[in-house]
């Protein structure tokens, strides 16, 4: 009777979009390790702007983030330390501010400069956010230079996931 139940609940979080068919929270509503980056475009704060075939030809790890969410409040620091410290050189780094508001991002990043020390950009409407499927704070989206997406990581200790660290050793040859 216990397995009954159980194959109810996955066949409803697989309606519901919250559980992919193998059964991991998320999978469905990700974008898919593998596949090409979604085409998108981003300018930061700085003026700077970023599109998928602007970033071709460097590794890029994606951070989508808000300012209200409390993990994101935890992890931002890490990666900033990351960024500044420990990354290999050719990795770069891109902050995605989305669903919040573009002045509680902006206040945001200037009241954290030891955090963002990498280039931030607001996704108005969302448009970037929904490009790559991304439903969860913090999401990141880590692509190969060939503009491919290698990892989705939702929520903190991105920097603990074996295949993060996996790609990072790769990077330091």
């Amino acid at each position: 009777m216990r397995w009954l139940w159980s194959s109810a609940l996955v066949l409803v979080l697989v309606w519901a979009g919250l559980v992919g068919p193998g059964g991991t929270v998320g999978e469905a509503a990700a974008a898919v390790a593998g596949a090409p980056a979604p085409a998108f475009e981003v300018v930061t704060f700085a003026g700077e702007a970023y599109s998928r075939d602007s970033l071709k030809g460097q590794p890029t790890l994606l951070v989508f983030w808000a300012s209200w969410c409390p993990v994101c409040q935890k992890e931002l620091p890490v990666l900033g330390r990351f960024y500044t410290k420990d990354k290999p050189g050719q990795l770069r780094v891109l902050s995605i501010g989305f669903s919040d508001l573009r002045g509680n991002i902006e206040r945001y990043v200037k009241a954290h400069p030891e955090s963002f020390v990498f280039p931030t950009a607001f996704d108005i409407d969302n448009d970037v956010a929904q490009a790559f499927k991304v439903t969860a704070t913090p999401t990141l989206v880590l692509l190969d230079a060939q503009g491919n997406i290698v990892l989705v990581h939702r929520g903190a200790g991105v920097l603990q996931n074996p295949q993060f660290r996996e790609f990072l050793a790769g990077l330091k040859g």
